[in-house]
């Protein structure tokens, strides 16, 4: 499996600035009160990566219950809001209409230069290699930012752009990039990317099903998520101050990622972890919360060593696929039928 190594001296003050991450996470967890009032209405599942039974408690958080698969370590909220109810609080939330006007907005430059650039960059290699250069089709689910589609359509690899089931609010946008809003599945696809989705799905294995039933042969779905299995949310586990219903229902693991990607009839191409903030969150959760009480090993990493200790200790987490950021690649084989 293919290693990456990525440093764009990203900050994360830089892609989520304080007061903004914090407003965010008001409304998400004030509009998860309202919208999701009636617990008995909530649904049991399993596991959403590898699809077992088998499970234990994890921990509560914003009085919602996380399990850990005993099979594959993915932590997932069960029991959840209904399909139906996730995409009523998409749909008409405080919390949706805060993070389009202001969140991806303000951070909208900043987020084109350390992340979408290279992603998109990452996106058209890919598809050079070894993806079908006759479907000139590319389609972004749930589209929260129109900048991914200003940087994909520099590479001039595709003819038709396509955003599926976008947040409320960027209509106009869109429409100025030529993008077209979708509300229904389309086939023969070259390409489809779905960022920081999987988290949110009340099934992740849905998604990946219906982008790779949109894929024409050999063409490709690109999906970042946050992993359970990285640095920071395995030191914080709980505590993450970042991590909250309903924007992260599922933190699957590396090897269940795996395992869900092979279900839904994909073949990988590259399942990476590049990211460059797991150190940095983890030195500031523990800062701002006295509660947290990490391992000595990791304070005097944090206290004691200087920067390029710090940035070799990411890059070993990067190489070594322990970082919480992630990014997959993967691509529908022949014999696949939608």
């Amino acid at each position: 499996m293919k290693r990456v190594v990525m440093d764009s001296g990203l900050l994360d003050s830089e892609i989520r600035p304080q007061p903004l991450l914090s407003e965010f996470r008001r409304q998400s967890i004030e509009d998860a009160k309202s919208f999701f009032s009636d617990a008995s209405l909530f649904v049991e599942v399993p596991c959403p990566a590898c699809d077992s039974e088998e499970r234990s408690d994890a921990f509560e958080k914003e009085g919602f219950t996380y399990r850990q698969c005993a099979d594959c370590d993915s932590v997932y909220v069960s029991p959840r809001p209904t399909h139906e109810a996730l995409t009523l609080y998409y749909r008409e939330s405080q919390a949706t209409k805060y993070r389009v006007e202001h969140f991806q907005r303000e951070t909208a430059e900043a987020r084109r230069t350390h992340l979408l650039r290279s992603l998109a960059n990452w996106l058209g290699r890919i598809v050079d290699e070894q993806g079908n250069v006759d479907a000139r089709t590319f389609i972004d689910i749930g589209t929260n930012s129109t900048v991914l589609f200003d940087e994909i359509q520099r590479l001039g690899l595709f003819d038709n752009s396509y955003a599926l089931h976008p947040l409320p609010g960027l209509e106009g946008e869109l429409d100025a990039l030529n993008v077209e809003t979708i509300d229904e599945s389309l086939l023969d696809a070259g390409a489809i990317t779905a960022l920081q989705q999987l988290e949110n799905q009340f099934s992740p294995f849905d998604l990946i099903k219906s982008a790779g039933d949109m894929l024409a042969i050999n063409g490709l779905f690109f999906f970042t998520t946050r992993t359970m299995s990285g640095f920071d949310l395995q030191m914080l586990w709980d505590k993450t101050p970042y991590i909250f219903v309903p924007e992260h229902l599922n933190l699957l693991s590396l090897e269940g990622i795996d395992q869900l990607v092979h279900r839904a009839g994909l073949n990988i191409v590259e399942l990476s972890t590049p990211g460059q903030l797991d150190l940095e969150l983890t030195a500031q959760a523990a800062k701002a919360d006295p509660a947290i009480q990490l391992p000595n090993f990791i304070n005097y990493l944090i206290h004691q060593r200087d920067e390029l200790a710090h940035s070799d200790f990411q890059v070993f987490l990067q190489k070594h696929r322990l970082s919480s950021h992630v990014r997959v690649a993967a691509f529908r084989p022949k014999g696949v039928d939608a």
